[in-house]
């Protein structure tokens, strides 16, 4: 799906939405799970290319009648715009700060990880050091 170099993956934007993604899809990723189909949604929207209103999309997706592997995509495109927009609650910049090919290697690599059942920890250095700087440059702390 999407495979960052290292040297090219922003740490903060990266170490955040994989926090987040543990957090919010941990116990709910089974080895079945569409992760591919789930990561292409999330960059779909970071690229611009979902024009439905994410509300809309939600309301398709609780009626209900879709296909695992659609399911995931729009479960995808709905976590990506979640993000974004908590991002945006941090403080109004916020978001000039992310680096969307860095978000969605961070969406991927937790859904891959969530999927196998070996997630990083809470503590992991690189996640706790690239959270802590994401909210020094929008938390204000």
């Amino acid at each position: 799906m999407i495979n960052l170099e290292q040297s090219k993956i922003d740490k903060k934007s990266y170490a955040t939405a994989y926090a987040a993604t543990v957090e919010t899809y941990e116990g709910r990723v089974d080895r079945d799970y569409y992760v591919n189909s789930f990561a292409s949604g999330a960059n779909d929207w970071y690229l611009g290319r979902i024009l439905v209103p994410v509300e809309q999309i939600k309301e398709k997706l609780h009626k209900g009648g879709h296909d695992s592997n659609i399911y995931a995509y729009y479960s995808g495109v709905i976590h990506a715009a979640a993000l974004q927009t908590n991002f945006g609650k941090l403080n109004a910049t916020c978001w000039s700060h992310i680096d969307t090919p860095s978000v969605t290697q961070g969406i991927y690599d937790a859904m891959l990880d969530l999927q196998r059942g070996k997630v990083r920890s809470e503590n992991d250095e690189y996640i706790v050091q690239g959270s802590e700087e994401l909210l020094k440059l929008c938390g204000g702390k």
